[in-house]
């Protein structure tokens, strides 16, 4: 599998997780106070991983940009 396709995977994901979190919003509108409580604290923790996931689909993406410096490419 190349860098790329690792990419694509991982934005493929990132999607599948935005998808969720919005599903979640909208049982939380609906949702009683403890519900609710539950409900923020999964959006939160699945935000975190969107935003990892995000992140990685993007360093894979320029990994091989020669106008990246090398010092900005190892970030995690």
């Amino acid at each position: 599998m190349t860098l790329l396709r690792m990419a694509a995977s991982y934005r493929q994901s990132c999607a599948m997780i935005r998808l969720r979190i919005c599903a979640l919003k909208d049982a939380q509108a609906e949702a009683g106070s403890d519900e609710k409580a539950r409900l923020e604290q999964r959006i939160r923790s699945l935000s975190a991983m969107y935003r990892d996931a995000l992140e990685v689909a993007r360093v894979l993406e320029g990994y091989y940009d020669r106008r990246c410096p090398d010092n900005e490419r190892d970030t995690f």
